[in-house]
């Protein structure tokens, strides 16, 4: 009686088994065999099981990203609505106006930008000899250096200060380094020569020397073993021709480190002197130093011009003053000023004393004046211009109220003043200071610029208490008319590191989400800039658990308050931002449903090892502190991942060519996760060989991995037009 009992039993489990197995279609993931690896840290055994992922130049780890990636896009295709969703992406996208990006004007007026065309991926350089001119095209990327059957793309320009020449970043496939073309703007010609080993987004650009003859930059070395060097690049010259001003092995009066990155700040021509940041770290403060520029082209000596104790965010230079904006007793900044060859950083000129409930998050110099603005939570921002001789500040209003503000203006001896602004539902626009009517007004490339297609919109921004009882940001964006009931789908962004403010941008993700009848949000959690220094800091190395916890009580917010339930909540983001949402479901599993990962930092404890390593250990900490080292493992969200838990459908991205975060960090973390959930909910993972980052991804690219997003969410969150069709 008991074996019958007993046969029956396994009976009813198979049974069990076999409908959920019809009802989750397990994945059959491809598989890698495991190298556990077993660290010590401070007497404590940490097992890595997939350490051999990390190995990109394994044929083993390579085909199997490679199966992943078609894995994901196998079942990604199947998602009814997918298809339709991406061939109306490319629909709309054709009938929009063309993307312009990367303006810059020179000094005399001279305006450039990259204009990209609807139906083209890579974008063409234009030049107008002022705003209102005709535009001329002055230099195609897809026509340059056939021969070697690269397409290039323009990923950065410079004009020089008289506007003759303009010095074009060319990256292609994703790559965020460039060789540095230079082209005569008179005859369009392109110089001989050209400049190497960029990375021009990253670290500083290209500053103009003040004859035109050539520019400085941050040469990254030709191999694995050697330091970034500040160089000279002359006009014309071969690209190893280039002369070493700023570095480890030349300036042994700079303490250089190993990795440490120099950059140089050459913003007037006029300027005497030439400033040199030692870039250590992810830290936005750095050791400063100074060398005249009349010695710059010989061997200069550099100085120290202010300590990264001081904690100048950044700066603006007149032929008299130094500007700068800092942190230093000011968790919201305060503007300061001080004469510029005789700088007194103790006792300086203060300008706009902190706000304590307002983050001064931008400045400009003018011969107008000084304008700047005040970021209330990283979401409310206002512009101010300050009266210096009556010690007042006006707030000058704007078309449109903004969630982001940007100025800009070209120095001290000029009036322009521009400003960008933007919102969750409003498009960039770009406006120019009227200084007879005290207006901005629109100064955009096209007579209209794409408007939002989200109508009758409401934005909710308000702070929820955190598990600490911290008051923690939250944007709440849905169509007007949403009941808060069970049947509401949630999108939920959150970053918080690098002291980056997650402001409001008009995300794709976020648009497309609403259209389908979703609620998008954003935690502001700490780590990010939002609430100044004191924000950063609270989530930072050993107190980055606010992070997720901040994340984990924005999401519950929303369950508590009948806006939806867990089943129809997904988390997203990305970069850095994987660590916040990666430990959110490993620690809150069943809070959400699915979670989206895009380039993610999802293994912190190895982050050290990799690229970047030693910037990284300034903003997580490193293994070889024996606090930090606790504090890693705590955030990291790949050795936390437990066999045999329920967690949510997971979609991850990479690009094996990505210098920021590795393709291993998502790898290793979707090896794990498909190994140990027991939900038998998807686990994707997306590897493109030819991606980095994502910076410098084509059109086509960004659509795809826009509609894989949308899809994969609107799938796992039981939308009807988007399920799996067999």
């Amino acid at each position: 009686m008991k074996k019958l009992l007993y046969y029956f039993a396994v009976i009813i489990l198979i049974i069990q088994f076999a409908c959920t197995n019809k009802k989750h279609q397990s994945m059959d993931y491809p598989t890698i065999k495991k190298q556990i690896v077993k660290d010590t840290f401070f007497n404590i055994e940490i097992l890595d099981p997939y350490r051999n992922i990390e190995n990109l130049s394994d044929t083993t780890t390579i085909k199997w990203f490679e199966s992943q990636d078609s894995l994901a896009n196998i079942t990604l295709h199947k998602i009814e609505g997918r298809a339709t969703f991406l061939n109306n992406l490319k629909k709309n996208e054709n009938e929009r106006p063309p993307v312009f990006s990367k303006l810059k004007e020179a000094y005399n007026g001279y305006i450039f930008y990259v204009k990209r065309m609807p139906n083209e991926n890579i974008g063409e350089l234009y030049f107008r000899n002022k705003f209102s001119a005709d535009e001329q095209l002055l230099f195609n990327p897809k026509e340059f250096d056939k021969k070697s059957k690269i397409t290039y793309k323009i990923n950065y320009i410079q004009p020089s200060w008289d506007g003759a020449k303009i010095a074009v970043g060319l990256s292609y496939d994703d790559k965020e380094h460039a060789k540095i073309i230079v082209i005569n703007v008179t005859d369009k010609s392109i110089y001989d020569g050209f400049a190497s080993k960029s990375f021009p987004n990253a670290y500083g650009g290209i500053e103009w020397l003040a004859d035109n003859s050539g520019f400085m930059y941050s040469k990254l070395p030709d191999s694995n073993k050697g330091n970034t060097e500040s160089v000279i690049y002359k006009i014309g010259s071969a690209a190893s021709n280039v002369k070493p001003i700023f570095s480890k092995a030349n300036n042994s009066e700079v303490p250089f480190e190993n990795n440490d990155i120099p950059v140089l700040y050459y913003t007037n021509p006029n300027s005497e002197i030439v400033l040199g940041a030692n870039v250590k770290g992810s830290s936005r403060y750095r050791n400063t130093y100074y060398t005249y520029i009349k010695d710059i082209e010989k061997k200069p000596k550099w100085k120290l011009y202010y300590s990264k104790e001081e904690k100048i965010r950044n700066f603006k230079i007149s032929s008299d003053y130094f500007y700068y904006r800092t942190g230093k007793n000011a968790s919201n900044f305060k503007i300061c000023k001080t004469p510029l060859t005789k700088p007194n950083f103790e006792n300086p000129i203060v300008l706009v004393e902190e706000d304590s409930l307002a983050v001064i998050s931008d400045f400009a110099i003018t011969s107008k004046g000084i304008f700047y603005v005040k970021t209330k939570n990283g979401v409310e921002a206002k512009l101010y211009q300050l009266n210096e001789k009556e010690q007042k500040s006006n707030e000058i209003k704007l078309p449109k109220s903004a969630g982001y503000i940007n100025i800009s203006s070209k120095g001290a001896k000029f009036e322009d003043l521009w400003a960008i602004t933007e919102g969750w539902i409003n498009k960039k626009v770009r406006l120019k200071f009227n200084y007879k009517n005290n207006t901005f007004e629109p100064q955009n490339l096209i007579s209209k610029p794409r408007e939002s297609t989200l109508n009758d919109i409401i934005v909710e921004e308000i702070e929820i208490s955190s598990h600490d009882g911290t008051m923690v940001p939250l944007s709440i964006v849905y169509k007007k008319g949403i009941q808060r009931n069970k049947n509401n789908r949630l999108l939920i962004n959150a970053y918080g590191a690098y002291k980056w403010t997650n402001a409001p941008f008009m995300y794709n993700y976020l648009e497309h989400w609403i259209k389908n009848g979703g609620i998008y949000a954003t935690a502001h959690v700490r780590g990010g800039g939002e609430k100044g220094n004191k924000w950063h800091k609270a989530g930072f190395k050993t107190t980055k658990p606010n992070t997720w916890k901040d994340l984990i009580a924005c999401t519950e917010y929303f369950v508590t308050n009948n806006y939806t339930t867990s089943d129809k909540i997904v988390a997203w983001g990305a970069s850095a931002g994987g660590i916040c949402i990666g430990r959110a479901i490993t620690e809150r599993p069943d809070l959400y449903a699915a979670a989206i990962i895009r380039v993610g930092g999802l293994n912190p404890m190895r982050m050290e090892f990799g690229p970047n390593g030693s910037f990284n250990t300034k903003e997580f900490g490193t293994v070889k502190d024996s606090v930090e080292c606790k504090a890693l493992y705590e955030m990291d969200p790949y050795l936390n991942i437990k066999d045999n838990v329920k967690y949510p459908a997971v979609y991850l991205t990479a690009g094996l060519n990505d210098v920021r975060l590795k393709a291993w960090q998502p790898g290793k973390f979707a090896a794990r996760m498909q190994e140990a959930s027991s939900s038998n909910k998807p686990i994707l993972f997306s590897v493109d060989k030819k991606g980095g980052h994502g910076f410098e991804s084509t059109k086509d690219k960004q659509n795809t991995e826009l509609a894989n997003i949308i899809s994969f969410a609107l799938w796992q969150t039981g939308h009807p037009d988007y399920q799996i069709k067999e």
